[in-house]
């Protein structure tokens, strides 16, 4: 099992803010073979300057070796 996201990471690698993230990130789920996916709820589409970041899907995937190597250069 791999490191779960944090929402800094998942900002980072969907283009959204942390705030944005964290209003909007509807699941995060593990696949079979590792990877994450984040999933963003409907109600960001109020908002088209954060839609536009994403896919139509409004799915983001998190590689599983990025989830477990990943460092916040931003905690210290």
């Amino acid at each position: 099992m791999s490191k779960k996201p944090t929402n800094k990471l998942i900002a980072e690698v969907s283009g959204l803010t942390e705030v944005q993230v964290g209003m909007h990130l509807a699941e995060l789920k593990q696949q079979a073979n590792g990877d994450w996916l984040a999933y963003f709820g409907i109600e960001i589409e109020q908002y088209p300057e954060a839609c536009n970041k994403l896919e139509p899907s409004k799915i983001v995937r998190i590689p599983v070796d990025l989830a477990n190597n990943w460092y916040d250069r931003g905690n210290g």
